[in-house]
């Protein structure tokens, strides 16, 4: 009875919503399937399967040493009715290849719907944060001005713990933010000429702090004589903010992260460069993805959403430029992202 059992159940596995073979049995079910007018799979298919009668007639022609008419083929076909079942392969390849594409345009379609709730559940959430994390800063501040009594060294201490998790906090959700800004399309940048090495230069200052926790090296090596480029300069400063500070948080203690840049033709070729621990081969194509971890696990060491990488690849394709990245597990990654250079006759300064 157990045994009975055990393929019982072992055959109505292939049923459940989440079987492969059951997605495919589904969608032999399916109208769009069968139209050859939205489903190219079906088509492709149909080609694929056309050849298999073709060399089969063709060779039982050839070996009886028949010449190829429609006569001798529709004699060919009497005499050996076998070659129907590959007069069938086109039809046959047809359909299999009909459902393969059923099942990719739903999964496409299911995909895109989670896409739409996920951002609108980001938008909302996003919001409702909002407001109560500024009262927290806010009242944050107040106590520690003293404004609310007096306040010890040691409170004083918490309170700028508290602080810095609280624009932490901001900084996510601004993320979250541009994110959903991104998927709507209401993101934008408002390019001008930008003197980059002034923006490196208050990004890197901006990160001392973090790097010397570390005892990491943070250099500005953009040349003093590197043109300006026509961007967004807060957008920039958030490009390099994201990865400076990706570079520091990857980069172990005691090594350098460095900003370097060279032009290119028309353009300026910007670079991150740090010693960190490198990213693999596999995951290269996957990291500008958005909330992608290199280490999903609950144990990873390193903190984050996986917004920030996704968030810059946006900034700069809205720039008309590109992001790419090389790396050696072990001994670091190069961020590498462009820019064109600031047009002279727009008659505009770098700021």
């Amino acid at each position: 009875m157990a045994e009975v059992t055990l393929r019982r159940e072992k055959t109505t596995n292939f049923k459940r919503p989440g079987s492969i073979v059951g997605e495919f049995l589904r969608a032999l079910e399916k109208g769009h399937t069968y139209n050859i007018r939205k489903n190219s799979y079906l088509i492709f298919g149909i080609l694929w399967g056309i050849p298999v009668p073709i060399v089969t007639i063709g060779m039982a022609l050839y070996y009886k040493d028949i010449a190829p008419s429609v006569t001798h083929i529709i004699g060919e076909v009497i005499a050996n009715p076998i070659h129907i079942f590959f007069l069938l392969h086109p039809m046959l390849f047809g359909i299999v290849f009909g459902a393969m594409g059923t099942v990719r345009d739903e999964k496409e379609k299911e995909k895109q719907e989670l896409y739409r709730l996920k951002d609108n559940f980001l938008s909302m959430v996003s919001h409702e944060l909002r407001s109560p994390l500024t009262a927290v800063q806010g009242y944050v501040t107040f106590i520690m001005d003293g404004k609310a009594g007096p306040v010890t060294g040691k409170q004083k201490e918490a309170l700028g713990i508290a602080s810095e998790q609280v624009e932490h906090l901001d900084y996510l959700i601004e993320e979250l933010v541009d994110l959903s800004r991104i998927e709507t399309g209401e993101f934008e940048v408002k390019p001008g000429c930008v003197d980059i090495k002034g923006v490196a230069t208050k990004v890197v200052n901006s990160l001392k702090q973090r790097a010397d926790e570390k005892n990491i090296t943070l250099k500005n090596e953009l040349p003093d004589q590197i043109p300006c480029v026509w961007a967004d300069e807060k957008r920039m400063s958030q490009v390099l903010a994201n990865l400076l500070g990706n570079a520091i948080k990857f980069t172990p203690e005691n090594r350098t992260v460095r900003i370097t840049g060279r032009e290119k033709y028309d353009t300026v070729e910007f670079s991150v460069v740090d010693q960190g621990i490198g990213i693999p081969n596999d995951k290269i194509d996957k990291i500008f993805e958005r909330f992608y971890q290199v280490d999903s696990t609950n144990r990873r060491k390193f903190g984050g959403c996986g917004l920030g990488l996704a968030i810059t690849k946006n900034i700069i394709e809205l720039h008309k430029g590109r992001l790419y990245v090389e790396s050696e597990i072990g001994v670091g990654s190069k961020f590498f992202f462009e820019l064109k250079k600031c047009e002279r006759e727009r008659g505009e300064k770098c700021k």
